[in-house]
């Protein structure tokens, strides 16, 4: 584990923020360096440079931060793949293209510092927080294969794929973008973030294009 919290900024020319917005980060990097355990709301006053009791100003109480950073999540991937009036347009213009939009759209909306810090600290509390391990459960792995489920459904449906399994097939796309998660949230958390997801990206089109290979249908 790393001995020093990440910079949150790439750059130096972010805008003032707002004490709620101070105690948001901070505790975003000291929950994804320690683990949320072991983490005092009076050590997020004092990184943030308040009293302990100011910060209940805003948040009820440290749970009630992780809930704030867990929404922020949630509303971050709801925005990483096409628009629900857009899913059809993009399958129309073939597979091929609707792999490589959602996963350039992915990575690019998880490529920030903030967002590989609440990675690491789901990663963390996976395996002790219940509340966390539900989450993950619901929102990054039932979710999201409900969703490749419909996708595939549609795209056998408009005659682009063969008729194998919709929930086969979801299991076997997804799968994947699982096994990129612990390579390196996981595994290669100290590494180059914006290294890897270049390299998550090629990955993600080279299966994508594996995966296409054995179940669309040949244009006659």
């Amino acid at each position: 584990m790393k001995n020093n919290i990440k910079n949150s900024s790439k750059s130096g020319n972010e805008p003032k923020k707002n004490t709620k917005q101070k105690i948001f980060d901070v505790s975003v990097d000291l929950f994804a360096e320690k683990g949320f355990d072991a983490v005092s709301v009076r050590e997020i006053g004092r990184e943030v440079g308040i009293r302990e009791s100011s910060i209940y100003n805003h948040y009820q109480n440290k749970e009630a931060i992780l809930d704030a950073i867990i929404d922020y999540f949630k509303d971050e991937l709801t925005q990483s793949g096409p628009p629900e009036e857009e899913t059809e347009s993009l399958i129309d213009q073939g597979p091929e293209v609707f792999f490589e939009v959602g996963a350039r759209m992915y990575i690019e909306r998880i490529n920030t510092p903030k967002m590989e810090k609440i990675w690491r600290l789901v990663s963390i509390e996976t395996y002790h927080n219940e509340k966390i391990r539900e989450f993950f459960k619901k929102t990054l792995l039932e979710e999201p294969i409900d969703g490749w489920e419909n996708i595939f459904t549609i795209m056998i449906k408009k005659g682009l794929i063969k008729p194998f399994n919709p929930r086969t097939l979801a299991y076997e796309y997804f799968s994947f973008a699982i096994f990129l998660f612990f390579e390196y949230f996981v595994l290669k958390y100290d590494e180059d973030f914006d290294s890897f997801m270049d390299l998550a990206l090629k990955k993600m089109n080279d299966h994508a294009e594996f995966l296409l290979k054995a179940i669309k249908v040949e244009e006659v």
